[in-house]
Parts: C-alpha cells; sequence; structure tokens
C-alpha cells in the first residue's frame, strides 16, 4: 500500500497534547483513505505501468472505452 514516513516532534507543554494526537491520527487516517482509493482506482481502470507514466494517452484510451 502506501508508504510510512515516521517524525518525532517536540511539543509545549502548554499545549493539550491529547487533541494534537486526535487531530494528527485525523489527518493520517484521510491520507490512508485517498492512497487506498487511488490505488482503487488504478485496479478498475487497469491501467498499465507505461500508461500511467503517459497520462494524455491513458485519458484518450479511458475516454475510447467508456464513450466519453
Amino acid at each position: 500500500m502506501c508508504k510510512m514516513n515516521e517524525i518525532r516532534i517536540k511539543i509545549p507543554k502548554e499545549i493539550p497534547f491529547p487533541s494534537l494526537k486526535g487531530k494528527i491520527d485525523e489527518l493520517i487516517k484521510e491520507g490512508e483513505v485517498k492512497c487506498a482509493l487511488f490505488e482503487k482506482c488504478k485496479e478498475e481502470i487497469s491501467l498499465t505501468e507505461e500508461e500511467l507514466n503517459e497520462p494524455e494517452k491513458a485519458w484518450k484510451e479511458t475516454k475510447k472505452k467508456y464513450g466519453l
């Protein structure tokens, strides 16, 4: 699936950690959903590696395939 990076941050004591962690967790989940949707779209459209590198060609073939 999507690759994950790791970060370490120092948080001032005045900032409530639980609410900050909750916001970070929301961002991570949003990123995971976007990545999963992108991967699913690639599978559904069945683009080859070459087509992914040539978006214009892939778009033309997809339009023709679906009669757009």
